[in-house]
């Protein structure tokens, strides 16, 4: 048989898309892979390498011995969501909006995922997130040991973590580079007791009470902290074994200072200062150390910059890439924290602003000196609960009673140098020896808040609504948390809402209620949109500013005016006045998915809104 095969050349095309493709993935390939190890409530001291003989953390010691270990990294802020949302942002917690413990992000900020996945990397965390809402990760692994019960998951029994990166460079996407984020609750409260440490024979650092009680509380910190170096050997170990341990950039760290009084909700040294170490073969020379001052806010820039992003305008946090690979001792001049604490009512508000220099020193400003100090430790912890022993303890130690009262009760300024005081224990505020240090890191301090936007009155006010005997009010860009209210107390037979709103003609969410309902402006109506989906519209507003009354009752019954005119009359047939889990926002919505044309930030002006319990108040309260 005889046969004339014709072969048709290549199309200039094809050849282009197949170019192209070979290129695109050879410039993935050559990129590091990412991995990050995040402990949970772990302080610097608190780890082998860095000076610890108590505490059994090889696998962090031997991650040092691999890698460059900082001496000098900080957390912007003590609290987990906050610090969290600072870390995966490059923004300080004022200008992304997780500004207090479990608030949401500011809309429409943007994550760490949002940079990777445009630069070629498959993003995924594993297990605890903490960020709201959640950034858009390609996955989420371990969910259930991102859960904070039970305590028996938290080191990922059934190994979902190693199972992932075992399959991922075997699998479809292994020539696409990973950033694996693995974040577990260890060593967070509650503690997991076991009989590796002897309580009586610890050496306690000195800003705790030595009473048989912190002692092992402890004990039962540096067990949970054992379980988590042991976790991170077997992320090592999975890595290394993969093939592509020359080609990950390995970093672990945590996100702020253990749960003990003067660390975690603090900031002082404590509560701010992490460990941070990295790994990277070839390229971050083994064993070394450096006192290069960094901040947590600068992981994102710093991972944008090793998957070869350029640089990203406007946020705070900067790059220390140059470190990592030996090219500069120094990266910032100071870092910058706060903590805006958590809203809950039964909190009392005490928010404290700081900087650390490059040289030690640290200023701190507190705000509401006349308010005791309380959190999670003396107030609702459950676990290990040693306070009282702090208490009794100070009626006859005089030491004992300074610590305490450093904890609960806060000067109105505060300056250490942390060099010659690593324990925090002597105010050189006011000092004439040291008022030219003072009077720098104030003004320090000073500029970094003008730089951010916060004022002195957002801050003595924070995300919290100004309550009265039987109303509150919310000012217009401010969400508060269902955190700050408790149910029983504010939970109406009647909702009753007055605002202002001048431009009804601007597009808008003016007010969401708890993830109950929303109501906006859009198109000239007033429209409520309800959490199950239903939506109800006034015909066109005919004046341009005015007076909105809202009522609703539990039993669905609503009722809108506006100026005086009934605008919309509804039968819900359901409740929808309850404070649920959610947000309270004037003039924006938090963190309800918003449907197809409708818009979040409202542009026109509300005089803020005030909401009263069934019946309209027409005095002041």
């Amino acid at each position: 048989m005889n046969l004339n095969l014709k072969f048709q050349p290549v199309s200039r095309n094809v050849l282009w898309v197949f170019l192209l493709t070979a290129c695109v993935l050879q410039a993935q390939k050559s990129k590091p892979n990412i991995i990050i190890f995040i402990s949970d409530d772990q302080s610097q001291i608190d780890v082998g390498c860095y000076g610890n003989t108590d505490v059994y953390t090889p696998n962090m010691d031997q991650l040092a011995m691999e890698g460059m270990r900082f001496t000098a990294a900080y957390a912007a802020t003590p609290m987990c969501a906050p610090s969290r949302s600072n870390m995966l942002t490059g923004l300080y917690p004022f200008r992304n909006g997780s500004q207090m413990n479990h608030f949401a992000l500011n809309p429409e900020t943007k994550t760490l995922p949002d940079y990777l996945k445009k630069l070629g990397y498959y993003v995924a965390i594993a297990g605890k997130v903490d960020v709201y809402p959640k950034p858009d990760f390609d996955r989420h692994i371990g969910e259930y040991f991102g859960k904070y019960f039970p305590v028996e998951n938290r080191n990922d029994p059934r190994n979902a973590t190693t199972e992932f990166i075992n399959g991922y460079f075997k699998g479809e996407n292994k020539n696409k580079p990973l950033c694996l984020i693995v974040a577990t609750w260890l060593p967070h409260v509650p503690w997991q007791e076991g009989d590796n440490y002897a309580p009586e024979k610890l050496k306690l650092p000195d800003y705790l009470v030595d009473t048989p009680q912190t002692r092992k509380a402890l004990a039962a910190y540096y067990q949970s902290i054992a379980k988590a170096d042991k976790m991170l050997g077997k992320i090592l170990e999975s890595v290394d074994q993969s093939g592509e341990g020359d080609n990950t950039v390995f970093m672990f760290f945590s996100d702020q200072g253990t749960q003990f009084p003067g660390a975690k909700w603090t900031t002082y040294d404590q509560g701010l200062n992490v460990p941070f170490v990295v790994r990277w073969p070839g390229k971050v020379k083994a064993g070394t150390t450096t006192d290069a001052l960094i901040s947590l806010t600068d992981l994102t820039p710093t991972l944008i910059d090793l998957a070869g992003g350029e640089p990203i305008e406007n946020l705070d946090g900067t790059s220390f890439k140059d470190v990592l690979l030996g090219k500069k001792e120094q990266h910032r001049d100071y870092v910058f924290g706060e903590t805006s604490m958590e809203p809950q009512y039964w909190y009392n508000y005490t928010p404290s602003r700081t900087v650390i220099d490059a040289n030690g020193w640290q200023y701190i400003k507190n705000y509401h000196p006349e308010r005791r100090f309380i959190t999670h430790i003396d107030k609702v912890e459950q676990n290990m609960f040693y306070f009282d022993s702090w208490v009794e303890k100070a009626k006859a130690s005089d030491r004992a009673n300074f610590l305490l009262n450093r904890y609960s009760y806060r000067p109105p300024e505060e300056l250490y140098n942390l060099k010659t005081d690593p324990w925090e224990t002597e105010n050189l505020i006011k000092g004439h020896k040291f008022s030219r240090k003072e009077e720098q890191l104030k003004r320090q301090l000073n500029n970094e808040l003008l730089r951010q936007g916060e004022g002195m009155a957002t801050i003595l006010q924070g995300d919290l609504p100004v309550f009265h005997s039987n109303s509150y009010s919310v000012s217009q860009g401010m969400s508060v948390s269902d955190l700050s209210f408790e149910r029983d107390r504010w939970s109406p037979k009647t909702l009753i809402m007055n605002l202002f709103i001048d431009g009804t003609g601007n597009n808008g969410v003016l007010c969401e209620y708890f993830n109950q309902f929303r109501l906006i402006l859009k198109n000239g109506k007033l429209g409520i949109v309800l959490r199950d989906g239903r939506e109800f519209f006034s015909d066109i507003l005919s004046d341009v500013n005015g007076h909105l009354l809202f009522q609703l009752s539990n039993k669905g019954k609503l009722s809108v005016s506006f100026n005086g005119a009934d605008i919309v009359n509804h039968s819900l047939e359901k409740d929808f006045t309850a404070v649920n889990s959610g947000y309270f926002s004037c003039g924006l919505a938090r963190m309800q998915q918003l449907n197809q044309g409708e818009q979040n930030y409202f542009k026109g002006k509300i005089s803020g809104i005030t909401v009263s319990m069934n019946k309209l108040i027409r005095e002041p309260r």
